[in-house]
């Protein structure tokens, strides 16, 4: 039975994965451009100082310029900022290592190899699976043509040029390595970017849930017309405190019609509200599962609260049935009893049967926190599991 990884994950964390890594593009931009504008500084001043003329540093420049530009453009671009930044993120690598071959052929040294690594050491920066791969690829095809191609240019002091097989073994090796490392760093950045999108969706559904519990029992229900009129009051006197007219009281309007109108009476009553802005002023509802209103339980609830960067992760590596210095008895007992939860009926779930359970155990995150030895014995033998449950809460019945 072939397992599928993705059958119970939640469809939102690809979202939050997203904004997460969209946060982390932008900031890596912009170290990268940084560093592009350093280097390009760096190269101009050695060229001066080897007397290069202004006309044969001219090209070399304003391809230092011409990929600030770009940069600076798709940057700027806001719409679809993902989209952008990840093809941007893929030209740069590419063109960065444009750059490097160029100071290459214009030092023409075997130190000037170094630019090579140099260009590397930039793009390692975005630490995404595909710029890396794109950039060790792009590493050994440019180092190896270089080193067919013009083995004049890593020639030593003494005129001999360096065995070619030995350089690009070299260069293999240290490519492979590179790829090794860039990988297993990816790999633990993509493990905390799903920690961090779990603990988010996690977050979301419990307080949603809670609020589905005090509809369904009647409680805590907000009184609309007050929350507006505080809302009101409080527009006036911010307004009034800054000295202009009280720009919030049209929206206002429109966010309480909203909750009072249906979405035709809306729609004709204010013709000029476009779709993005009737969105974006909903979120301020405090219906039962609004934005708003998720916000504020949990600004009520974290409020005074610290939380290192370690604690953030506790919740979800806390929660599994291997742990290290347990016993194998202990790994045993625990899965056996989340086994029998599982297949009795409780309040708030009902008992599954075996082949429902052998499906969220083997798609789900809990075959990762089972001990892999435990879950092949309970995926080979899960009749007979089925079995013995079944007999013993039988017997209870009885």
């Amino acid at each position: 039975m072939l397992r599928e990884p993705n059958k119970y994950v939640f469809s939102q964390l690809e979202t939050y994965k997203e904004k997460l890594e969209l946060e982390h593009l932008k900031k890596k931009t912009i170290i990268v451009n940084m560093l592009v504008f350093l280097l390009g500084a760096l190269v101009l001043y050695l060229l001066l100082k080897i007397g290069r003329d202004f006309d044969g540093i001219m090209p070399l420049m304003l391809t230092f310029i011409f990929f600030l530009i770009v940069n600076f453009s798709f940057y700027s671009y806001k719409q679809d900022h993902y989209n952008y930044l990840k093809i941007l993120m893929y030209g740069s690598v590419i063109f960065i290592y444009f750059i490097s071959i160029m100071i290459v052929f214009e030092f023409q040294t075997p130190s000037s190899f170094t630019g090579m690594f140099l260009a590397y050491a930039v793009t390692s920066i975005y630490q995404d699976y595909k710029s890396i791969m794109l950039s060790n690829f792009t590493l050994f095809l440019t180092g190896s043509l270089l080193v067919v191609r013009f083995p004049e240019i890593f020639s030593i002091s003494n005129g001999n040029n360096p065995d070619t097989f030995i350089v690009l073994v070299f260069l293999l090796v240290f490519v492979l390595l590179l790829t090794l490392s860039s990988l297993i760093l990816i790999k633990r950045k993509t493990f905390f970017y799903n920690q961090l999108a779990y603990v988010k969706e996690a977050e979301l559904r419990n307080i949603r849930l809670l609020l589905n519990i005090q509809k369904i029992l009647g409680k805590n229900e907000i009184n609309q017309n007050s929350y507006y009129d505080k809302i009101n009051a409080f527009s006036k006197a911010v307004s009034s405190k800054i000295g202009v007219d009280d720009i919030f009281k049209y929206r206002l309007i429109l966010l309480e019609d909203l909750c009072k109108l249906n979405d035709i009476e809306f729609t004709n009553k204010y013709t000029d509200v476009t779709i993005e802005e009737k969105q974006y002023i909903s979120q301020m509802r405090v219906d039962i599962l609004s934005k708003i209103r998720t916000i504020s339980i949990k600004a009520s609830q974290s409020f005074g609260i610290k939380v290192s960067k370690k604690e953030v992760f506790a919740e979800t590596q806390f929660k599994s049935f291997k742990h290290s210095e347990d016993s194998n008895y202990s790994k045993i007992i625990s899965f056996v009893t989340f086994y029998t939860l599982l297949k009795i009926n409780k309040p708030y779930l009902k008992a599954l049967d075996e082949e429902e359970l052998r499906d969220v155990l083997l798609n789900s995150e809990y075959f990762h926190k089972v001990d892999r030895d435990i879950m092949n014995i309970y995926l080979q033998n899960s009749e007979v599991f089925d079995t013995i449950v079944n007999a013993h809460l039988k017997e209870d019945e009885l």
